[in-house]
């Protein structure tokens, strides 16, 4: 196995970077484990680009109350099936409308001083970016090599199964879920709470196995995005060596 400690010499870089307030963790082992948990690192330190429990769970949470809520209002009949449908939607608005507003409070920033806090937020991005790069042309070249040829075949053969099942769904967006809302409100007025109990059983395993695609695709675009983040830091640590 080419899992070596990261040698003192012969590949130390020359280049120097910027120091920061706070140093970005040790990397001790050329393995993806290992650079999982840098690039995990790395994102924790440049602005909170990666989103919480709480609003991954609340996403989860309103994602499964949508299908489990139609599906089951589909299956049950009578007042069973209203109540069940209505436990699904309350889950459902709840946890989307939980997941919208922490994700809007994450990315505050973004909004007020827009372009000064995005320059800032580059700058301390490529400032711990290059400290993690540093870290990795510290392993031999060779290493790092057949790892880049490695990840790339991995990233091509990922990229034509996933697009299989994830499709275009990274360009849609919360769009799927704003659609599936609306159909459930579309035939809705106040008091009349039965509309929501009205789909077929056919129409609620639909919905449910699209709310399950929905999660499963951001689950596996997530994956892809990762690999291709390995692929990128071999990349730039080798050309910086002119490999």
């Amino acid at each position: 196995m080419d899992t070596v400690p990261a040698p003192a010499a012969p590949n130390t870089p020359t280049a120097t970077v910027a120091p920061t307030v706070d140093a970005a963790i040790a990397l001790q082992w050329l393995t993806f484990p290992a650079l999982n948990a840098a690039l995990d690192d790395y994102l924790a330190r440049t602005g909170g680009t990666k989103a919480g429990p709480w609003e991954r769970w609340s996403l989860i949470v309103g994602v499964a109350g949508a299908g489990l809520g139609m599906l089951l209002g589909s299956v049950l009949s009578g007042q069973a099936g209203v109540i069940a449908a209505l436990s699904g939607l309350t889950l459902e608005v709840l946890g989307l409308g939980t997941a919208f507003l922490l994700q809007m409070h994450r990315d505050r920033h973004q909004f007020l001083e827009a372009r000064l806090q995005h320059a800032r937020d580059i700058e301390q991005g490529y400032t711990q970016y290059q400290q993690l790069v540093q870290q990795v042309r510290a392993f031999p070249l060779e290493q790092r090599r057949r790892r880049l040829r490695y990840i790339r075949d991995r990233r091509t053969t990922m990229h034509e199964r996933l697009g299989l099942f994830t499709g275009g769904m990274e360009r849609l967006g919360v769009l799927p879920l704003l659609v599936a809302l609306y159909l459930q409100f579309k035939d809705w007025r106040w008091g009349n709470w039965n509309t929501f109990a009205s789909v077929t059983l056919v129409q609620g395993l639909l919905a449910f196995a699209i709310f399950l695609a929905y999660a499963l695709s951001w689950h596996l675009i997530n994956l892809r995005a990762r690999v291709q983040a390995y692929e990128l830091l071999l990349a730039e640590a080798n050309a910086q060596d002119g490999a």
